[in-house]
């Protein structure tokens, strides 16, 4: 079986040679489709509207490998990662496939999560028996008018009840939602979202809008980073069952951190957020500028940087 693999998680089983500040603690495997994905995401190289490289998933490239080399790779480095990530693309058969990749992984004995579009209830249950315990669900949009905006597959109702079914098969907060900040969304459409999804038993796992050239959304620009350092705290405050109202409100449309919140105390809401073991390192970057932290020890580092970013010296 062929499969797409993120460039980092190769150079960490040795398959290519790349140096690395920080390494992916997660193997991030994609459905192979030569044509891309049949979907029309404005904002993805796999859509089928994209003239960008099949290669590339966000900006980082994710060279075609056969899923058995992966695994016998990662079987002569026991321990390389904590988690298999797999991803779907919406092509014929995509469903059958996943369950079979997810027959083969399993053999690992790695924890293993499966981000897909919305499917029928059976497969995630399929999935659960074989040994998945974690779900990602790219709704990706904040609102049902970005989400139309930007072309996503499906309707908005069908990923909200996809999400629930989610929940009620893998339980509450073993459904990751994954929202891209910066898609034309409102800071108060963004807070409204990750409330319903809480509320729903869902957790939220937060993207920066990154612009890839051949992409219909190519010209648009990233999210500004006061903006996303907010819906970081937002997101935190909301898993752990804080009012995310009394840390941010919205500004100029968007959002910003309250003057007074101590951020030491938030400290790890500028870590990558995602299942246990995604760290997904300058996935959502460029040089200078980093969204998601994807280590403590770098955070650390950078902890007054990310300070002045919220207007805190």
């Amino acid at each position: 079986m062929l499969v797409r693999a993120a460039i980092g998680s190769l150079a960490v089983l040795g398959l290519v040679d790349l140096a690395m500040d920080v390494e992916p603690t997660t193997l991030y495997l994609l459905q192979y489709s030569k044509k891309g994905c049949l979907a029309s995401c404005a904002f993805c190289p796999q859509s089928r509207l994209s003239r960008a490289p099949r290669e590339l998933v966000s900006r980082i490239p994710w060279p075609v490998v056969e899923l058995d080399a992966v695994m016998s790779a990662l079987r002569s480095k026991p321990g390389a990662f904590k988690r298999i990530c797999f991803q779907t693309v919406i092509k014929p058969g995509f469903e059958e496939e996943c369950s079979r990749a997810v027959e083969f992984l399993s053999r690992l004995e790695i924890p293993i999560s499966i981000a897909t579009t919305p499917v029928p209830r059976h497969l995630l249950e399929g999935l659960r028996s074989k040994g998945v315990d974690r779900l990602g669900v790219g709704l990706d949009a904040a609102s049902p008018r970005v989400f139309k905006a930007v072309s996503k597959p499906h309707s908005w109702e069908a990923y909200i009840e996809f999400i629930e079914e989610a929940v009620a098969v893998f339980g509450s907060r073993r459904v990751h939602v994954h929202l891209i900040v910066g898609l034309g969304e409102t800071g108060e459409e963004l807070l409204r979202c990750m409330e319903h999804l809480y509320v729903l038993g869902a957790e939220v796992a937060l993207f920066a809008f990154t612009p890839v050239k051949g992409t219909p959304l190519e010209d648009r620009p990233q999210p500004p980073l006061a903006y996303y350092r907010a819906a970081q705290v937002a997101r935190y405050a909301l898993s752990r069952g804080l009012d995310p109202r009394e840390y941010v409100e919205p500004f100029k449309g968007l959002l910003r951190v309250r003057r007074g919140v101590s951020l030491e105390e938030f400290k790890e809401a500028f870590l990558t957020s995602g299942c246990p073991g995604c760290n997904r390192p300058f996935y959502n970057e460029r040089p200078g500028l980093t969204y998601n932290y994807p280590s403590k020890s770098l955070l650390e580092r950078e902890w007054d940087k990310v300070l002045s970013q919220v207007g805190y010296q």
